[in-house]
């Protein structure tokens, strides 16, 4: 059913309202004509119904128009047929907005998308597609949906909010990504799909600007205005509301800037007589308010303080026990920290993450370090400092970042590294200001072998095996001699059950996760296996995995590569600094790397190889260039 919110009348527009449609008002700006509302918020009025016109030919019916917070929703395009999983949109690739029009996507939108392919994983960068996700409810509980999408074996289905910069104008359905969709707004997830009442998706529109104009003329629809200039574009001008005027943009008209009561003195006179009384209840309101959040505010600090302590008080036990095993190196006190640091000075600082903080110290007897601790109450943060003592305490490889000792004197636990000094390998490959010498082509091979050295033994040769779980490039370090050491094992994880996977909460980063793991949960040697095929690709495009200024069908640096293989066409992405004057030998160098890359990125887990025949390939390809200059 149709519903509006009406305006309260006001002096005469500078457009006029438009006519109704049907039994429908159409508020200002909106325009279903020549003449009436504003042009650039053009709908259209068939058989006495309101319909939203998007890209590609699509038109969505409008049900419902709220002026005063200038949003509308239309309704869901549905399904092509009754047992069809493919929206009714599909053919126009669903819901695409003219981005030079006022209209977007709100974030008020749940979007459930349902026959999706795995690259939608790695598309977007907030979607829940795990087997328990809510838009599996809604397709067994809702008849439509259960009708054309329930007999699918296997089926992918998602939910994500909308309103990113990715989805503020689109709502996709293609084959490559998910082929339909519904969307419902400010929905409730807690409640159960029977309850789930506003079906559509909801659009806002920007409040129109002054008109703009040439000469004075231009602006005589529009009384108490004058032609000048624009406060924003000196190359034109608009039509601005004279001096005790303002711009009333809901009604396209100059309102007098006092205008605020049609009633008059009296009635002025009544609004002062209430203002004291009005004016007490508020402080006293106001007063109770910050009363009552100060003291709830104190005590669940308090709360948290202690907490934190105990949290604090274990990992320092933890470390402590680990140290008197004899498997650590050296206790630092906070002394020696804080000389080493210059007291954690901001010069010192090399690097700061969501969770930690790492500082440059140079210890007593000459040796630089790396030191990391987390950051003032972050949980997250002491549990993964934690973490990576665990890990790093059972593991000795050259590959391998190594773990020189810790600190557990000052407010937060410290981790003490060795100091790798030419920064991370995505500085070399994506930070332009960066004076780093160009990666040649051995260079790229070598840190490839290095890397997938340092996670075979990981998997292969710790016992128990241990799955890194944020490999990428930013983790992975150099040292003068652009020898790769594989860093931070925060998210590391022991495999310590009797099967092939741990069964865990999906962490990762966008772009490196593994689409298997995000959809099941289910950590493997394979996940590690997955993101290092994306550094791979980094290594031979010196692109960046996720990178918005690409063209949206290439945002995703595995989307992107994945396509233009498809193409044969690898080498026009390859990087030209090792592509350009390469001889044959080079090329088949490179092209080999990228077949390995492909593989360690293949949708089924099974099919990948592993660290170890990853290793050895890219050994074999080194050794054989050698061989060809020997």
């Amino acid at each position: 059913m149709f519903t509006i919110l009406s305006c309260s009348s006001h002096p005469q527009p500078l457009r006029q309202h438009c006519p109704q449609c049907g039994r429908t008002p159409v508020p200002y700006p909106l325009s279903t004509g020549e003449g009436c509302g504003h042009p650039l918020y053009k709908v259209s009025c068939k058989a006495g119904k309101l319909w939203f016109n998007a890209l590609n030919g699509s038109s969505y019916l409008i049900t419902s128009i709220n002026p005063l917070t200038q949003r509308l929703i239309i309704q869901n395009p549905g399904y092509a047929n009754a047992h069809t999983c493919i929206s009714a949109d599909f053919s126009s690739g669903g819901i695409l907005l003219d981005t030079n029009l006022p209209f977007n996507i709100t974030t008020s939108n749940t979007v459930m998308i349902m026959n999706c392919s795995l690259s939608v994983l790695e598309v977007y960068a907030s979607i829940n597609c795990s087997s328990t996700s809510r838009c599996h409810d809604f397709i067994r509980e809702n008849g439509m949906a259960k009708a054309a999408c329930g007999s699918m074996p296997q089926l992918i289905c998602c939910w994500l909010k909308t309103g990113g910069s990715a989805t503020e104008f689109k709502i996709r359905a293609r084959k490559d990504r998910c082929s339909a969709y519904q969307s419902f707004v400010n929905l409730d997830m807690e409640l159960p799909v029977s309850k789930w009442l506003e079906s559509g998706i909801e659009l806002e529109w920007a409040l129109p600007e002054e008109p703009q104009c040439k000469t004075p003329l231009d602006c005589q629809d529009l009384p108490n205005s004058l032609c000048l200039q624009n406060r924003v574009n000196v190359a034109q001008k608009r039509c601005y509301c004279r001096p005790g005027f303002r711009w009333d943009p809901m009604n396209g008209i100059c309102l007098a800037a006092g205008e605020k009561c049609k009633k008059g003195k009296h009635c002025h006179h009544q609004v002062k007589k209430k203002t004291p009384l009005i004016g007490v209840l508020a402080a006293a309101a106001l007063l109770i308010g910050v009363t009552i959040t100060v003291f709830v505010y104190k005590k669940q600090s308090r709360k948290r303080s202690e907490m934190g302590q105990l949290s604090l008080s274990k990992v320092r036990e933890r470390i402590l026990s680990i140290s008197t095993s004899g498997i650590m190196g050296k206790m630092f006190t906070g002394e020696e920290i804080k000389r080493a640091t210059n007291n954690f000075s901001k010069d010192n600082l090399l690097g700061s993450g969501g969770f930690g903080e790492v500082f440059k110290g140079t210890t007593s007897d000459g040796i630089v370090t790396a030191i990391k601790r987390a950051k003032p109450g972050n949980t997250k943060g002491t549990d993964q400092i934690l973490n990576e003592v665990r890990i790093l305490c059972q593991v000795n490889h050259r590959s391998l970042v190594k773990l020189v000792g810790c600190c557990v004197d000052l407010e937060q636990p410290l981790l003490v590294y060795e100091y790798i000094p030419n920064g991370t390998l995505y500085d070399h490959l994506h930070t332009s200001s960066s004076k780093k010498p160009p990666l040649t082509l051995h260079h790229r091979l070598t840190i490839a072998h290095q890397t997938a050295d340092g996670l075979a033994y990981l998997h292969s040769s710790a016992a128990p095996p241990i799955y890194h779980r944020d490999i990428k490039s930013s983790n992975i370090l150099l040292d003068e001699e652009l020898n790769a050491k594989v860093s931070d094992f925060g998210l590391s994880r022991l495999a310590v059950s009797d099967t092939s996977h741990v069964t865990t909460c999906a962490q990762g980063t966008l772009g490196y996760l593994d689409p298997e793991y995000y959809l099941n949960f289910q950590l493997t040697d394979k996940s590690d296996v997955y993101s290092f095929g994306v550094v791979l690709l980094e290594l031979l495009t010196s692109k960046k995995v996720i990178d918005f200024s690409r063209v949206d069908e290439d945002v995703n640096l595995v989307v992107y590569v994945r396509r233009v293989l498809n193409e044969k066409r690898l080498l026009d992405v390859v990087d030209p600094l090792i592509k350009e004057g390469a001889n044959k030998l080079e090329l088949e160098s490179i092209k080999t790397l990228g077949s390995l890359a492909v593989a360690c990125l293949d949708e089924k887990r099974q099919n990948r190889p592993s660290m170890k025949e990853a290793a050895d390939e890219i050994e074999y390809i080194i050794n054989l260039a050698k061989a060809r200059l020997s």
